[in-house]
This record gives C-alpha cells, structure tokens and sequence, in this order.
C-alpha cells in the first residue's frame, strides 16, 4: 500500500541488516522509550525478532510492516496481540532519528488503519506508550485517537516503571473523520 512516496510492506528476515543499522543509528533516542531496544544488539537479534514476528503472523496474532520512503526503510509499524474474537489489536510505531519530524509516520499509519479497519475487519485499535513520551502522544492525539487513561507504573524501561497512557479508536470514528 502507498501513499506519495510512502509504502509499507511486510517486514521480512531479508530486512534484518537494515533494520539493525536503522535501529543502531537511533539507539538513543529509540531506547529512551522502547525496551526491546536493549536486546536488539546485532542483526541476528533483529533476525530472530523477525521470524518471531513471522510466526505470529502466520496464526493471525500480529502483523509487522517496515515503513519505506523511495524505498528506503524510515521505520516499522505493526498490530500486535490481535484478538479476532473480540476485534481489537495494539498498535506500535517508531522512526529512525533522521525521518522524525517529517510528516512521515501519520501519513504510514494512516495506511496502517485503513488495513486495519477494512481488510482485518478490526473495530478497536489500541496504542499504549509512555506517558512522558510526549512525542508519541502527540501522535496518537493527531491520529484521532482518545486517551481513556493512565496505567500507573505500567512500562519498566531501562531499570525504572513508568506510567503509561492508553488511547484507543474505533472504526466508526476512523471511518467519520475527513
């Protein structure tokens, strides 16, 4: 799926080298927030994290696309502890240090939702992050998603608990926006 010069596609094992460099280079800034950050320490990890990823895939539990720009990874999004049952999935972002601030991870969600609401049939999306990460707050906010709350002491990122804020939209709110 794209939009201007950005695509999402599966994210596959033979992404492993560019994601792990991708990653490398943004190690900071990225593991500010992201625990998995801290185990993905060579290609192998990233490797693994894949074929994992892979695995939930193929039983309907997640799905995990890389974020290009002219074909260049920026990024990855994905759906994750997805629950056909009840038709609700997690949603998780992030961008390497040199994409952010470019417009770029609205216009890749925006194709995340659409595949979420219309192909999976899915009626709830969920984005959990750090309450102190304003940042990414801030995109949930734009993305039209509404904060139902703050899990205290929910995230425990590089040795310390931090509070957590929960946003959600549905897909009728998705499908009423302009």
């Amino acid at each position: 799926m794209t939009t201007s010069r950005i695509t999402l596609c599966d994210a596959e094992e033979r992404h492993a080298g560019q994601l792990y460099h991708l990653v490398n280079t943004s190690r900071d800034a990225l593991g500010q927030w992201l625990p998995w950050v801290e185990n993905a320490r060579s290609e192998q990890d990233v490797r693994d994290f894949l074929q994992l990823r892979a695995c939930e895939s193929s039983v309907g539990s997640a799905r995990t696309w890389l974020i290009l720009i002219d074909d260049v990874p920026a990024g990855m999004c994905d759906l994750h502890d997805i629950s056909h049952q009840d038709k609700r999935a997690s949603l998780g972002y992030w961008l390497g240090d040199a994409f952010v601030g470019h417009g770029i991870l609205p216009q890749a969600l925006q194709q995340l939702l659409a595949i979420a609401f219309q192909q999976l049939g899915l009626h709830r999306l969920e984005i959990i992050t750090a309450a102190a990460n304003l940042r990414s707050c801030a995109v949930a906010e734009r993305m039209g998603f509404h904060q139902e709350g703050v899990l205290r002491g929910y995230l425990h990122i590089r040795d310390r608990f931090w509070d957590a804020r929960i946003y959600s939209l549905l897909q009728g709110e998705w499908a009423a926006q302009p």
